[in-house]
């Protein structure tokens, strides 16, 4: 029997705790083991990957995951790169970061590294640990650990015990729990056959992961006193709940109407009230622009209607709005109008100002079109840089008082309009 065979490491609990993967754990315990020899650790990546039966790429990723800086920002690899008196390259040492003193650590043989698959072997280390300072474990807590489901967990605990790695007394612990022996070397020799896979199919486990603090029946939780296809009847066997069958030998073609589905409402009839039409005082403002309103939709062309009638009724003359839409009709070319409704709406019908003044709109005067002084003395000093001239008083909303520099479209303001 070789030396290493009765060789045993200590595994720090921050490794196997959760923080690295199964396969980090066992190259840490690996290396750990190798660096006890009088010149440490000298195997190479392809070495360590036979030791543990696994490809290079698999052990080169473990040895990465380890060198990384871990939760506390240390690393628990160090690897050190030397070179040969004759200036060929030599091996690299690699070293792991041990257990301090007041650390907790689980102290394992190196026999389980090599055999066990490296989940099983964490599932060990925990096992291990548990034994050694009397602490209840849970199937929940090691399936925690390895990232597994509760029920994969309780089949690792089988093969482990199938394989002579632990011995399991069932419901002999507190609450139910079971209790576990660790052994450092296998009681029976492992099973060539494998076992069968595990689909992990059915309903899903608790996320509790501990037994109930009272007694429990070990028929619904043991896999081995669990009757195959599960122990649940679907059906009563008196089957008195069942509603009697139903007679459809005498049913015509129609569906009855306990077995028709959700019907679509009818359509809504067409709309059959009158006709649109406008009133003689907007149709005498929108003249210069008849062309356009067979393009515009019904909506639109009342909003366009209300809006005159709006500015109207606010005392803006007619005349004002109708040559103001001639003569941005004439500025705008026929092609460039894709919308109507929209640039009646927009661009037109809003009374806006660049100056403040009530007669201005765009930097012409609403009455005769021509360009107004105070917008041309606004864009000069705005293009010198300097601050625009104060041009009038403040304006108020005829509502609410609220001032403005620019006046209110109809003297009422959004919010209260």
């Amino acid at each position: 029997m070789p030396a290493w065979h009765r060789q045993k490491v200590k595994v720090p609990k921050r490794v196997w705790g959760g923080s690295f993967s199964a396969g980090a754990v066992a190259y840490h315990a690996q290396i750990t083991a190798l660096a006890q020899r009088p010149d440490g650790c000298r195997a190479s990546v392809k070495v360590l990957a036979g030791y543990l039966g696994d490809s290079k790429r698999t052990a080169e990723r473990c040895l990465a995951e380890l060198a990384e800086p871990g939760p506390d920002g240390i690393a628990e690899l160090v690897t050190v790169r030397r070179t040969g008196s004759d200036g060929d390259g030599e091996t690299a040492v690699r070293r792991t970061r041990g257990a301090a003193r007041t650390e907790h650590f689980a102290y394992v043989p190196v026999l389980a590294v090599k055999v066990l698959r490296h989940p099983l072997f964490v599932v060990y280390c925990a096992l291990a640990y548990a034994v050694a300072t009397r602490t209840p474990v849970t199937a929940a807590e090691l399936a925690s650990l390895v990232g597994v489901t509760e029920r994969t967990a309780r089949r690792m605990t089988d093969e482990l015990e199938g394989a002579g790695w632990i011995t399991v007394y069932r419901r002999t612990g507190d609450h139910g729990r079971h209790t576990y022996d660790v052994h450092d070397q296998p009681l029976r020799p492992v099973p060539d056959e494998p076992g069968p896979p595990d689909t992990d199919g059915g309903s899903g486990p608790g996320g509790d992961g501990g037994s109930l603090a009272i007694k429990e029946d070990a028929g619904w939780t043991d896999k081995r006193t669990t009757d195959v296809g599960g122990s649940f009847r679907r059906r009563r066997g008196d089957r008195k709940w069942v509603r009697p069958a139903v007679d459809t030998a005498g049913n015509s073609g129609e569906v009855p109407p306990a077995l028709r589905g959700r019907m679509r409402p009818a359509a809504p009839p067409p709309y059959a009230g009158p006709q649109l039409t406008l009133s003689p005082r907007v149709w005498a403002v929108l003249e210069p622009v008849a062309d356009l309103l067979p393009d515009v939709g019904d909506f639109a062309v009342r909003r366009i209607a209300r809006e005159i009638g709006r500015q109207l009724d606010d005392g803006i003359w007619a005349d004002d709005i109708r040559d103001q839409i001639t003569r941005l009709r004439a500025w705008t070319p026929t092609e460039d109008i894709r919308d109507p409704g929209r640039w009646l709406l927009g661009a037109v019908l809003p009374v806006r100002s660049r100056c403040g003044m009530t007669g201005c709109h765009f930097g012409f005067l609403a009455h005769t079109g021509a360009p107004c002084k105070v917008c041309a003395e606004l864009q000069a000093a705005r293009a010198r840089g300097d601050h625009p001239p104060h041009t009038g008083a403040w304006h108020e909303c005829t509502q609410c008082q609220r001032p403005a520099r620019q006046p209110f479209p109809g003297g009422i303001c959004r919010s209260c309009a």
